[in-house]
């Protein structure tokens, strides 16, 4: 019986000179250690051309760019690009689609673990442009472009299997040695109507946000009316009614109980017993409100489709493949 093939990933972190450190070496070690111990290689930043135009040189105001890639290791010689090769559809079908789907899985949520880490610490954070996934001994490097929280959904699978369908079906022509996905084209129309959606959420929430204000102000307008009204009438009918609702909440909760109780005993205090429940739960409301800032996972600025492709020839070529209609953009 043929020994079943287990993939294993080796992962390279190609990161910006400027930002590496033995601090964020050690950080990275620790976090995709979950994954594996990723091997870290550096490049420098972007370059520009001198003013004779002869010489380039390292452009250190370049924007920082980071790049993740991931090989599949334990493979051996084993051919799963090509479906004539044997035993190449089922490789692919039965055991690499689930395997990447897995890995892609775990390096998007590392990636957005380890910068809410970062987030917590007060630290920058560590975003990656692209993840490389590099195919069967490196014949098709896929380039999957991450979105703005450098993350990924592993359904870009999906893409990987038309992308493998598409080779073997001759759509794409001859030597073709990388795969990025989105196009430049489709990614520069997608941030566009992207961010265009994503500011009329904002603002949309926003309006939201001060209808409830106005909303809750002018029903604090008219309880404060309706007390003045009753002040005029009795004051005593005031007072007992606050006593009333106090009770009440104190009932309902015996710590903020406490805490009242403790407040009104200090010698320092000038509140009443109603200005303190207000003031606690004001408190209570800003910090439940910088708990969720701080430790809920970050969300991308729009979702990233990727059926438009740029193809990579060996000659250094290239052309843009929409893969829903199996053809070349125009």
């Amino acid at each position: 019986m043929e020994k079943k093939l287990h993939p294993s990933p080796l992962l390279i972190l190609d990161l910006d000179e400027r930002i590496d450190s033995k601090a964020l070496r050690a950080e990275i070690d620790r976090c995709y250690s979950y994954i594996g111990a990723p091997v870290i290689r550096t490049h420098a930043p972007e370059t520009i051309a001198t003013v004779e135009g002869t010489q380039v040189e390292a452009d250190n105001q370049a924007p920082v760019r980071n790049v993740m890639r991931l090989n599949i290791n334990n493979l051996g010689t084993h051919r799963y690009l090509d479906s004539s090769a044997e035993g190449a559809d089922a490789l692919w079908n039965d055991i690499l689609l689930h395997w990447l789907y897995n890995q892609i899985h775990k390096l998007d949520n590392q990636m957005k673990i380890y910068n809410l880490r970062q987030r917590e610490e007060g630290a920058d954070p560590l975003m990656f442009e692209w993840l490389e996934i590099n195919l069967e001994n490196g014949k098709l490097i896929a380039r999957i472009k991450l979105d703005s929280a450098s993350g990924v959904s592993p359904e870009v699978c999906t893409n990987l299997d038309a992308l493998r369908a598409a080779l073997n079906a001759g759509a794409l022509g001859e030597e073709v040695v990388s795969v990025s996905m989105p196009s430049a084209t489709s990614l520069e129309e997608q941030a566009r109507m992207g961010m265009a959606a994503k500011a009329a959420r904002e603002a949309e929430a926003a309006a939201e946000a001060e209808r409830i204000a106005a909303e809750k102000q002018a029903q604090a307008d008219v309880a404060e009316a309706q007390a003045d009204a009753l002040f005029l009438e009795s004051p005593q009918l005031v007072e007992q009614a606050a006593k009333k609702q106090a009770a009440q909440r104190e009932a309902q909760d015996p710590v903020l109980k406490a805490r009242v109780e403790a407040d009104l005993a200090r010698p320092e205090n000038e509140m009443t017993a109603e200005e303190i429940v207000a003031k606690r739960i004001a408190e209570e409301a800003e910090l439940h409100e910088k708990m969720e800032a701080r430790y809920t996972l970050p969300e991308a600025d729009y979702e990233l489709e990727f059926s438009q492709w740029t193809i990579h020839y060996a000659d250094g070529t290239e052309r843009d493949f929409d893969s829903l209609t199996n053809a070349f953009v125009a």
